[in-house]
């Protein structure tokens, strides 16, 4: 008893857990990109929000070398990683006007300490200006000194 027509391929049974699967698949692909972005954006935005530059506490004779200060360890952070986004947020934490070092006596005896932050206002380290040099001299992240003995 043939029709004529060529016999048709077994049909398959649909698999019962594909579109679940497919579901819980989304469902944890929306949430590590939902946490990252979240960490990411509001991490960069939280020091902005509660950290200033420190200029403005501070008495007006000074602010401008507080202003120069803070630019120039703006440019001490200049590595790759900290450039394009370890450090989000720069403060003036002191400024010092009576310094007698030889390095110092160009600017009037001044100097100034600046910290730099990371995301979540994370200090990240410390620079100390004497006119328009500096040298980092304090980094969170570092490695440990080997103990000799």
């Amino acid at each position: 008893m043939s029709t004529g027509q060529p016999p048709s391929p077994p049909q398959r049974a649909p698999v019962a857990g594909a579109p679940r699967r497919r579901r819980v698949l989304l469902l944890l692909a929306a949430v590590s990109i939902g946490w990252k972005l979240l960490v990411l954006t509001l991490g960069a935005a939280i020091p902005g929000w509660i950290i200033d530059d420190g200029i403005a506490e501070l008495p007006n004779e000074l602010r401008a070398f507080a202003d120069s200060a803070r630019t120039t360890a703006i440019s001490l952070w200049n590595g790759p990683i900290e450039r394009r986004g370890l450090v989000r947020m720069v403060r003036v934490i002191s400024v010092d006007s009576n310094l007698t070092s030889a390095l110092a006596a160009p600017c009037g005896g001044r100097g100034a300490r600046v910290r730099a932050y990371t995301y979540f206002a994370i200090p990240y380290s410390e620079v100390r200006v004497v006119c328009d040099t500096g040298a980092v001299e304090y980094r969170v992240f570092r490695r440990r000194q080997r103990r000799a003995g």
